[in-house]
């Protein structure tokens, strides 16, 4: 992404055990021109390795950048529910999928009931 407005890294571990870095980038602002001659706003949106890179767009840039981070979250909901677990860089703290900032929820549950430390993930192209 050439101009990214929203950033972030989170680590994954997909069902059969992989780990990745899961990159996340919104960003790369482009117009839409409506039907009735209009302009909207839109954002691509990078969310590697789990999807392509798609198009977002809203009737101004608020409502794009909204429309683009519902569907980050979308996609990384799907990724966990098929087996995958998503927590903070470096950590194994989970991440809050329902928190609007992907809060990291870390101290609530005994150790012996957490995954192992993050192993050194690979990078995934």
């Amino acid at each position: 992404m050439h101009s990214p407005v929203v950033q972030a890294e989170f680590d994954g571990v997909t069902r059969d055990g992989r780990e990745m870095i899961i990159r996340v980038a919104i960003g790369d602002a482009y117009e839409i021109t409506t039907k009735s001659g209009g302009i909207d706003a839109g954002f691509y949106i990078d969310i590697e390795p789990l999807m392509d890179r798609r198009k977002q767009g809203g009737t101004d840039s608020l409502m794009a950048m909204c429309f683009s981070i519902e569907l980050v979250r979308k996609t990384l909901v799907v990724f966990v529910a098929h087996g995958g677990s998503l927590f903070a860089r470096g950590t194994r703290n989970p991440i809050d999928l329902q928190s609007p900032w992907f809060e990291s929820v870390d101290g609530m549950i005994r150790s012996e009931f957490l995954q192992p430390g993050p192993a050194q993930p690979e990078k995934v192209d």
